[in-house]
């Protein structure tokens, strides 16, 4: 017998969602003539967490998953709060890079685990 498989995990889906728009008003820094610019560099580097838990959200659901995209979006919100509201947008200290960077790479034991309850590994 067939069984269906179900990949709803809201709250995972709803973190990655924040994450990009997270990554988006990182990237959008005020240009000294008018408007916006937006900063790809910046784009990407703050897609890099989402893209590595996105690949677990559809094969992991519960708490794991839920607390890991928490967190990653907290540190994320302050990242983006400290270097792009508070800072002024300068990222002369690379953090803007590094941080979403190293969040990405913490994220990598979700995807181990994601595969190895699955069995896809």
């Amino acid at each position: 017998m067939m069984h269906s498989q179900s990949y709803a995990n809201t709250p995972g889906y709803l973190f990655i969602i924040i994450g990009l728009t997270l990554s988006l008003i990182s990237a959008l820094v005020p240009h000294f003539e008018a408007g916006y610019r937006l900063t790809l560099s910046v784009f990407v580097a703050g897609m890099l967490p989402y893209m590595v838990y996105g690949i677990a959200v559809p094969l992991l659901r519960g708490t794991l998953t839920t607390i890991t995209g928490l967190v990653i979006v907290i540190a994320h919100a302050w990242l983006v709060l400290n270097e792009r509201i508070i800072g002024h947008a300068d990222y002369s200290d690379g953090l803007i890079y590094y941080g979403p960077m190293l969040l990405a790479v913490l994220a990598l034991p979700l995807i181990v685990i994601a595969f190895e309850r699955t069995g896809n590994c």
